[in-house]
């Protein structure tokens, strides 16, 4: 099997930063022109998310603060234990099985 090395240096080895200052430029540069901004689609989810909340809050008539509660310190950590819980009891289910 041959290898073949190009005979000329590539151009694009010459637009590359030479510092890391440079390079965090670059990388910045490159996440703000996609998706119109990567920082501003984030805030974009993070607002949309926050608005969710607070139409959840308003009917039912909680609040936005009660409902956030509720999902992210009640309902999510609530959850996880639970789906734990579970993967635990069918492993050990099936240990039984296979020893």
């Amino acid at each position: 099997m041959e290898v073949k090395v190009p005979i000329t240096k590539p151009s694009l080895i010459d637009s590359l930063p030479n510092n890391v200052i440079e390079a965090e430029e670059a990388i910045n540069n490159l996440l703000e022109i996609k998706f119109f901004g990567f920082m501003n689609f984030i805030d974009l989810v993070f607002w949309w998310c926050v608005d969710v909340l607070k139409v959840w809050g308003d009917l039912t008539g909680l609040g936005y603060n009660l409902i956030n509660i509720l999902i992210f310190i009640l309902l999510q950590p609530s959850l996880i234990l639970l789906f734990f819980t579970l993967w635990l009891l069918e492993r050990n289910r099936r240990g039984r099985y296979n020893g």
